[in-house]
């Protein structure tokens, strides 16, 4: 009678696991699915990891820019296509861009860092976005970025950009209206002359950022990472 009964115990206690596992299941796919991908091509469980980790909610890409050529034309693009993370932490940012660029790129997607804003302790945060289509050169030109205060339009800064990419091969991670960060996979092979052109290109590295030419290559040479900013 004992045998019985410990039986039909371990049954029941089966059943109830099984029926966790089963709601803990349906509730993992259903918060995946419930994820709006908003235009995206890319697949829900990597979408869902990127959400998990940032700790954030993602809001629907919304953001409309007016560009200006040096002649006053002007060119109108909506970037409605993708997701956004808000205010997330500088160093978390950079983790996650490393952590998922190459995965996110494969479904003609590019993820980067935008909007550079600061807390009240002068703590530095970005909008991390992914945008549908891959090419980091047309999104550039689409965000537009410039140095109009320098007299540099956006089709100049592409075309330095383009030129420097051949010695460098960039990745970019950080693209906004004034500023571009990347990563150089390589150093060029002449140094010297790469940076006396890009302090050329936009004076703000050294003028509001490195203190002289000498910690800018020693910059470069050290962490491979490479900025412009106009102010």
């Amino acid at each position: 009678m004992k045998k019985l009964i410990y039986f039909l115990i371990l049954i029941v206690t089966v059943s109830c696991l099984n029926k966790k596992e089963s709601k803990s299941a349906i509730a993992a796919t259903t918060t995946v699915n419930n994820i709006d991908k908003n235009g995206l091509e890319i697949d829900l469980t990597l979408l869902s990891n990127i959400k998990k980790d940032i700790k954030k909610e993602p809001t629907k890409l919304n953001r409309e820019v007016w560009n200006y050529d040096k002649e006053g034309n002007e060119e109108h693009y909506f970037l409605d296509k993708g997701l956004v993370f808000k205010f997330v932490n500088e160093q978390k940012a950079h983790s996650i861009f490393n952590k998922y660029h190459d995965e996110v790129i494969k479904g003609n997607n590019y993820i980067f860092l935008t909007n550079m804003d600061f807390d009240e302790s002068y703590n530095s945060y970005f909008d991390i976005v992914i945008i549908n289509g891959s090419d980091p050169f047309e999104l550039i030109k689409k965000i537009g970025t410039n140095g109009v205060n320098y007299d540099v339009y956006n089709p100049d800064v592409i075309k330095k950009l383009k030129e420097w990419n051949e010695q460098v091969d960039f990745k970019f991670v950080v693209i906004d209206v004034s500023r571009i960060h990347a990563y150089m996979g390589k150093l060029p092979s002449d140094l010297k002359k790469f940076s006396l052109d890009v302090y050329k290109f936009c004076p703000d590295v050294i003028d509001q950022g490195y203190e002289s030419m000498e910690e800018m290559i020693m910059d470069y040479k050290q962490n491979k990472y490479f900025w412009l900013w106009w102010d």
